[in-house]
């Protein structure tokens, strides 16, 4: 490090300065794309030869739909036709999509219902505003394009004299089509999701749509509505969860699905119930997304969640040892594998695809994708489903997984169509074959971007003049080298490929030799059998990436796939596969399970699990020796073990390694993040808390745990399920627990003689049912008079309400709405705070609105009216 703060630095110098601004001025200044000021930036590039002519090969296009049906395209004409239709719908922009929350009271859900039919339930004529700069995909050229259009139809001007580039705002007049329901999305009958006809883009950025824009908004912040892609929506769907049932989301960020699944299993099963018995496990490998996913989640307010982090290949198998094997195996009713994918099934939201995309990428990513399904397989119990899904399109992310996945386990793991019972679902059959091709390194995307600037008129130009003085003898020959450093030979030198056109050129006719002969120019590498495949590549095409033999391919069934392709429904491209669990998967498989997730972190074992620190030999021992879980390294027998704890306790201790997280070496720089696991909350905070709220002896404190010792300033409500099943099962020890529960009591920082702890807004619901003291039963009005920010006079309310509050010492009491005080579901409570003269309600703005919402569903429409209307009438007499 230099003294003037860092190596190679200019020490700042004002003269140098000002001769650098002299030399600058006259200069026309651009942008970052390299256009002067007041240009459009230049829209990117929606094609990408190796893309087309991969997927082209592949047989992506090979099948149409039909009448309700997939037909095998029969001539050039209509594989031309189709390709067409996909291209056409990836350049397009992604419809907005969303959906109604399951699990709202009935009333609440269909006042929502009705309210979005004065919204999307009709034609709507709106005036949109132009982007003012080209965008990536659907961008202003073909916007303004269309807008001209329809101003022509309708006689207006030219807009700017054809000038598009101007910087000022633009607008066209279009009409949007009601939005389209999706059927699959449905509860009892009625259809909850819907997609719009326009992106969020011109959703949000529009004033014609912000009454609808506004409405989505509050309802998603309060819980009600999700805004999640149609085809996003799709594995909840096919996984089939029930209520009280016990579900893992392996790879749960950014949490659209995991919210999906809460809705269902996190509901009640019976009115007379205080607490769900079915409960999520939303796991991630980024502690980081793992946080995101904790914001997405409170807006569910459900304590049926327990969010965690760790690599998904290593999370810990807590089943007892005496039921591994058996037909009790497994530790969860559903696991969902949405696994890491090159994600090309989102290029319509991710236009960065375009320019990226590369077959490397998918062949990477594979075993990685089989490592996690396999592991998911062994947690899921027996009998129970698992869902294994990519945002991709590509078979080595797909049915080479799915495939491989079923030889693994040999008739543990079946497929099952969920076809039928999916209403409105179209989704074309999974793949029996397909071509395994790589790209050769001379064709990465660095070869060529070093091609590119070795090739540009710059160097062109150096070049030139090189030659000139080789010609006169001024400078040597170049050195011939046909070897690196290490006597290797050299790999092949990118060479331009005359199908890499932008826009990419599809072929005249759809013979196999054409195709083929353009994936080769463009740099592939096509094997028919895995003994083709050079020993330098076979650690990235591997053997399971080969399709299956015919016999396998009959026994496996992979037509029961789900392949969604953009132009079926508008969405984006997405793959789904339903497993069914029917036996207890075989030793051969879990030791593969094991040898698998060792491999991804270089052979290291991270999985260890009752491992003595001071015995060599069972660290050398293979997880075979052990129960074939990879869940621990042991030589001696579960009984043995046993009997030597009990002998030792005070010596020898269990080392218990947790489960790693993020990429290799990644989660060494994460150690501090959500490192403070749930504990008993310390019985001396107890006896005050039960005499200040009268609750009984059966109120259930040991669900109540803190993440501190001593005084803790929250304290979380724990449903019965995660602490009896998950946490008394020893996860903290295994897994980083990120966030669980629902805040039920924080220490008060106003101190009014023995309110220490006062009730929190969020676990409100599972406290009130016990309450028998500092609880007000209100009216409607008051009810709604109490939710509002600041001070509240107690002059606002009613004689009878204000009596109640009077009789309250200072502090924390709760407000019900009268006939919903045992309604823990609606949860019509609120969390208040007695002052001397007035009182506070410790609810959050979004929570206030969504409590209004629900008066609004059970017939207090007309008193809301009437006080908005009194107001308005107040504001305008004193302006």
């Amino acid at each position: 490090m230099g003294k003037n703060g860092g190596r190679g630095r200019k020490k700042w110098n004002r003269k140098r300065k000002a001769e650098e601004g002299a030399a600058k001025e006259g200069k026309e200044r651009t942008n970052a794309a390299g256009y002067k000021d007041g240009q459009d930036y230049a829209a990117a590039k929606t094609s990408n030869p190796k893309f087309e002519a991969y997927y082209s090969l592949v047989g992506l296009h090979d099948t149409r739909y039909d009448d309700g049906t997939f037909v095998p395209c029969a001539t050039d004409a209509e594989k031309h036709a189709e390709r067409d239709l996909f291209m056409s719908t990836l350049r397009a922009t992604l419809p907005a999509s969303f959906r109604v929350d399951r699990s709202l009271d009935p009333t609440i859900q269909n006042t929502i219902l009705e309210e979005l039919q004065e919204y999307v339930g009709k034609e709507m004529e709106v005036e949109i505003e132009l982007p003012r700069r080209s965008e990536a995909i659907g961008g202003k050229k073909t916007c303004i394009e269309q807008g001209v259009e329809i101003a022509k139809e309708e006689g207006d001007k030219d807009q700017n004299n054809g000038d598009y580039n101007s910087g000022e705002a633009q607008f066209v007049k279009t009409t949007l089509a009601p939005a389209k329901p999706i059927p699959f999305i449905s509860h009892n009958g009625v259809t909850l999701g819907f997609q719009l006809s326009v992106d969020r883009r011109t959703l949000r950025r529009n004033a014609s749509l912000e009454p609808l824009h506004s409405f989505l908004k509050i309802h998603t912040d309060c819980g009600h509505i999700t805004r999640q892609e149609t085809v996003s929506m799709i594995p909840p769907v096919v996984l089939n969860a029930k209520e009280g049932m016990s579900v893992l989301d392996m790879c749960a960020a950014p949490g659209s699905k995991t919210c999906q699944l809460l809705e269902v299993v996190g509901g009640f099963t019976s009115k007379t119930e205080f607490e769900p018995h079915g409960y999520v496990v939303a796991n991630d490998a980024d502690p980081k997304r793992a946080y995101m996913l904790v914001n997405q989640l409170k807006r569910m307010n459900s304590p049926s969640v327990y969010v965690t982090s760790c690599d998904g290949q290593f999370f810990p198998i807590l089943d007892d040892k005496f039921v591994r094997g058996t037909e009790k195996e497994g530790m969860f009713d559903r696991v969902l594998c949405d696994v890491p994918c090159s994600g090309d099934g989102t290029v319509r939201k991710n236009p960065g695809i375009w320019k990226n995309w590369n077959q490397l990428g998918s062949l990477a990513l594979h075993p990685l994708q089989l490592s996690i399904a396999l592991r998911g397989a062994r947690l899921t119990h027996v009998g129970g489903y698992m869902v294994y899904s990519t945002c991709s399109m590509n078979p080595m992310e797909n049915e080479s997984v799915v495939a491989e996945l079923l030889r693994i386990t040999d008739g543990s793991l079946v497929l099952e169509d969920p076809r039928e019972r999916m209403e409105g679902l179209v989704a074309r059959p999974g793949w029996s074959t397909w071509r395994v091709l790589r790209e050769g390194k001379n064709r990465t995307r660095k070869a060529m971007k070093d091609w590119q600037k070795k090739n540009n008129k710059k160097m062109q130009q150096k070049r030139k003049e090189w030659e000139a003085k080789r010609a006169k003898g001024e400078c040597p020959e170049p050195q011939e080298r046909s070897t690196d450093e290490n006597g290797v030979e050299e790999q092949e030198k990118f060479t331009p490929s005359p199908y890499e056109t932008i826009p990419y050129v599809p072929p005249e006719t759809w013979d196999e030799e054409a195709l083929s002969e353009r994936t080769t120019s463009l740099g592939f590498v096509e094997y028919k059998k895995y003994e083709e495949v050079e020993d330098e590549w076979r650690r990235r095409v591997r053997k399971s990436c080969f399709p299956p033999t015919e016999e396998e391919a009959k026994r496996f069934e992979l037509h029961k796939c789900l392949r969604s392709l953009p132009q079926d429904m508008d969405t984006g491209g997405f793959f789904v596969t339903l497993f069914k669990k029917v036996k207890p998967l075989s030793k051969d498989a879990t030791e593969r399970m094991a040898a698998m997730a060792r491999e991804s972190r270089g052979g290291v074992e991270v999985d260890a699990d009752d491992k003595k620190e001071d015995t060599k030999d069972k660290k050398d021992q293979s997880v075979t020796e052990g129960d074939g879980d990879g869940d621990a390294v042991m030589s001696d027998s579960p009984a043995a073990e046993e009997k030597k704890n009990d002998e030792k306790t005070a010596v020898e201790e269990p080392v218990v390694k947790k489960a790693p997280t993020g990429k290799v070496g990644q989660h060494k720089h994460r150690a501090d993040l959500g490192n403070e696991d749930f504990i008993p909350s310390d019985p001396s905070i107890w006896p005050s808390i039960f005499e200040q709220y009268g609750l009984p002896p059966t109120f259930p404190k040991e669900q109540f745990m803190v993440r501190s010792t001593g005084d803790a300033k929250v304290i979380y409500f724990i449903t019965k399920s995660i602490k009896e099943e998950l946490i008394d099962h020893g996860i903290q020890n295994r897994v980083t627990v990120i966030n669980s529960g629902l805040k039920g009591f924080e220490r008060c920082s106003i101190q009014e003689k023995n309110a220490r702890y006062r009730v929190n807004q969020e676990a409100i619901q599972y406290v009130v049912p016990y309450m028998t003291k500092r609880l007000i039963s209100a009216e409607m009005d008051d009810f709604y008079a109490c939710i509002k920010d600041g001070f509240l006079n107690l002059d606002n309310f009613s004689e009878s309400f204000q009596k109640s509050v009077r009789e309250l010492e200072p502090g924390s009491f709760v407000v019900t709405l009268k006939g919903y005080e045992k309604d823990v579901a609606k949860k019509m409570y609120l969390s208040m705070w007695r002052r001397p003269n007035c009182i506070n309600c410790f609810v959050a703005k979004v929570e206030m609105e969504g409590l209004i919402s629900k008066m609004r569903a059970i017939g207090y429409v007309a008193k809301v009216q009437e006080t908005e209307e009194k107001d308005n009438g107040a504001a305008t007499s004193t302006a």
